[in-house]
């Protein structure tokens, strides 16, 4: 059976596991999840992922929900004979990934914290400009890493980094300026340079800045 990924592509993490799947080479089907028409909480898919969330995956007789285990097992599964460096089997070099995949989800946290996303759409907020200084301290943090190593977590590619641009280009959607960080502007050219990297995320990002923008206008001509 080919692998079956149920994917938002506005959703960071969906877009993070299918660059997985793009570069470990598999063949799979997209199943689309319209989270804006509530589909995610249908009966159906909360038998797939009972937390109602993208996205999760459909292996044969296996389903792995949670953004990184999936990324994680695909690795696992189909990884060693392609490319053992995207999650390496050693443990000291797995560790440093893994570290940052944890590292990044506080940068998730922070970075959307300060987009206010669910604040901007559901509740008519404004952004949260008073977090740029938690917003820069996740950038040095990363800044960091970047100066370490070529790329998030080692010289080489990995799966941190897939969840880690997928986080920082939603920066754009305030055209947040990145010229403080020389290290990550660097990073983002190689991992836009990626065959499959527009192809995963132009669409969604597009629809997603076109969405928060026009809530921004409308925040604009009622003061708030």
């Amino acid at each position: 059976m080919v692998i079956q990924l149920y994917h938002n592509r506005i959703s960071p993490p969906s877009r993070a596991v299918l660059m997985v799947l793009n570069e470990l080479g598999l063949e799979f089907e997209i199943k689309d999840v319209d989270l804006f028409a509530g589909e995610q909480h249908n009966p159906e898919y909360k038998k797939i992922h009972p937390r109602s969330k993208v996205p999760a995956l459909v292996d044969g007789s296996i389903t792995v929900c949670e953004s990184r285990a999936i990324a994680s097992y695909l690795c696992n599964k189909y990884g060693k004979s392609r490319n053992d460096l995207l999650y390496p089997s050693d443990a000291d070099e797995r560790a440093k990934v893994d570290m940052m995949l944890y590292a990044e989800e506080w940068m998730q946290d922070t970075l959307f914290g300060y987009l206010n996303l669910g604040g901007v759409f559901r509740r008519g907020e404004a952004p949260a400009y008073g977090k740029d200084t938690q917003v820069k301290e996740c950038l040095t943090y990363l800044e960091n890493m970047l100066k370490k190593y070529k790329y998030v977590a080692a010289d080489n590619l990995t799966i941190a980094d897939f969840f880690t641009y997928c986080d920082v280009l939603f920066l754009d959607f305030l055209d947040y300026d990145l010229k403080e960080f020389p290290a990550i502007k660097a990073w983002m050219g190689k991992m836009k340079s990626l065959s499959y990297t527009g192809k995963i995320n132009d669409d969604g990002m597009k629809m997603g800045k076109a969405a928060y923008t026009a809530k921004l206008n409308e925040l604009q001509k009622t003061g708030k």
